[in-house]
Order: C-alpha cells, then sequence, then structure tokens
C-alpha cells in the first residue's frame, strides 16, 4: 500500500541563501512501514508526481492500493503506471473538506458549549429543587440552542447523513445510505423553504461527492486488500521530520537539504519499530526494512549516508 504526503523544506531565515521551498514527495508501506520512494521537487506538479511513479515502477514495487488526499494528478500519474492499481480517498480529509465548504462547525460549538451549560443548570436545579434563576436561565439556553438548530437544520441534517455515509462499516450500508441521501433527503428538502446559500453549500458537496464516489468506498468494495481509508500512516511520520526540520530552520544549500532528507530516511528505514499499536504492534522489534524482507545484518547505514 502507499500513502503519499507531502511536507516541505522550510527556506533559511537565517542564511537567506535559498529563496525557493522544496516538497518532498514521499510514501510509505502500509504493511511494513517502509519509506520505497522519496522524491525532492520544486513544488507539487503533474511532472513530479509521474518521475515519483516511474521511479516507483523501475524498482518494480508491487503497488496494489494508493490512499491519498484530494490531488487529481496523483491519480492520472499512478493509473499511467499502475494501470490496475485501487485509489481510495483520504476519508479524514473528505470529511474535513465539506466541514470547510458547510461551515457550521462554529455552530455545532455554539450548541455543544450551550448544551453543556444547560446539563449544568439542569443538575443545578435538581439539587437544590427550585431555584427561579436556574430555570429562568435553563429554558433561555432551550430556546438558544432550538433556534440554533432550526435555523441550521438542512445543513446540519445533511452534514449528519454524509458523515455516516463515509463513516459506513461496510459496502452495502454505504450503498443504503446513499440511495436515502439521492431518493428521500434531497429530494423532501428540496421542495423546503430554507435559505438559497444552504442550497448553494449542500449542491457543491454533493456534487463533489458524486465526481469522487468511485475513490470513497474502495476500503469497503475490497476488503481483502485491507486498503487503509485515511492517510494517518504517513502523517505521523510527517509530524516527526517537521519537528527535525523545525529546529534546523533552513539549509544552506540545496544540496545540504538533499543530503539530509536522504539520510533521515534511510534512518528510519534501518531503525527498529518500537510504537507501534494495535494491529501493527506485531512490527514492533524490527526495522521496516527487515518486514519487507531485506537482510540488513552486514549493512553499515551510515556509510551509505557517507557515499
Amino acid at each position: 500500500m502507499l500513502v503519499p504526503l507531502f511536507g516541505k523544506i522550510p527556506r533559511s531565515k537565517k542564511r537567506k541563501r535559498i529563496k525557493k521551498v522544496l516538497v518532498l514527495i514521499w510514501s510509505v508501506d502500509y504493511f511494513t512501514h517502509d519509506i520505497p520512494n522519496s522524491l525532492l521537487a520544486p513544488s507539487e506538479n503533474e511532472y513530479d508526481f509521474d518521475n515519483f511513479f516511474r521511479e516507483l515502477k523501475l524498482i518494480s514495487y508491487p503497488l496494489i492500493s494508493l490512499t491519498i488526499d484530494d490531488r487529481r494528478a496523483l491519480i492520472t500519474c499512478c493509473k499511467h503506471y499502475y494501470p490496475k492499481a485501487v485509489i481510495q480517498l483520504c476519508l479524514k480529509h473528505y470529511l474535513a473538506n465539506i466541514n470547510r465548504v458547510l461551515t457550521i462547525s462554529n455552530i455545532q460549538i455554539k450548541i455543544r458549549s450551550k448544551e453543556k451549560k444547560l446539563e449544568k443548570w439542569l443538575e443545578d436545579i435538581r439539587l437544590t429543587n427550585t431555584r427561579p434563576r436556574s430555570t429562568r436561565q435553563a429554558i433561555k439556553l432551550i430556546n438558544e440552542i432550538i433556534n440554533l438548530e432550526f435555523k441550521y437544520e438542512l445543513l446540519l441534517d445533511f452534514q449528519e447523513l454524509m458523515f455516516s455515509i463515509l463513516q459506513a462499516k461496510t459496502f452495502k450500508q454505504a450503498k443504503q445510505r446513499i440511495t436515502s441521501l439521492e431518493k428521500y433527503f434531497l429530494p423532501k428538502r428540496l421542495l423546503m423553504n430554507f435559505p438559497k446559500n444552504q442550497f448553494r453549500k449542500i449542491a457543491k458537496v454533493y456534487q463533489g461527492f458524486r465526481k469522487d464516489k468511485p475513490y470513497l468506498f474502495n476500503h469497503l468494495k475490497y476488503p481483502h486488500l485491507h486498503i487503509p481509508k485515511t492517510t494517518n500512516l504517513i502523517e505521523s511520520y510527517n509530524s516527526h521530520l517537521e519537528l527535525r526540520l523545525s529546529s534546523i530552520r533552513g539549509f544552506e544549500s540545496e544540496k545540504t537539504a538533499r543530503n539530509y532528507i536522504n539520510a533521515w530516511i534511510i534512518k528510519r528505514r534501518f531503525s527498529k519499530l518500537t510504537c507501534c499499536r494495535k494491529h501493527f504492534k506485531k512490527l514492533n522489534g524490527k526495522s521496516p526494512l527487515e518486514h519487507a524482507g531485506v537482510d540488513i545484518k552486514d549493512i553499515q547505514w551510515l556509510k551509505k549516508c557517507v557515499r
């Protein structure tokens, strides 16, 4: 499995010798946690994506599936070299994008905050039996919550239904919920009197969903492949690298940056895994390269970095 993510190499604020920012295009194997390929490029573009998959093909990496965030150029380049690869969009990024389009996260935060206050006032009323002020505050909070839920009912219900579709446990369940969305929810709500701007937001999300549907449920459609539905694995690698880079604060030259990133990746591939959890716990005690079937007993990776 391959899960690409992209992190930027920061420009040097102290030396100011490099004015451009390099982008790291890399991948992590889902089952072994190995890093089969990486590429430093000037930007995220189709040319460099194509080079990345070409190099991956040259080393005969058996790519079965690809879990990515929403970068269409990646799909095109991957299919060019691996036409049978199964593409899966990261559901975490996709759900975040739905939230961003609907713009109701702040409304949900307000509702949750008021519900917590309401629980506090109701507990106060229960303990003291009768307190007029507590009763008035509770009634006021209930009205405020009802008003918010009524005003944003369409968006809140649509978001809940979309989340239930994307978080379905089986492919059959996902299809049933999609049918409910298309045949019952949308036709019924279109006849109701809601603000037009809410309908526009829903139309934008739904149009994107119809276009992305072939890449959203492959982790359910092909359960035997054990396709990851998020890019969490490589995001953890990305966070480790960013911690290193934040302490360096940039590089003197592009060559220095390439050498450092290359050495860091080699070290990761040779280092024993120690913090894997859940179904990855069995990987602890061996390096990613060992899990990939490479005998590293007589290999000194530091010398490889010097070369």
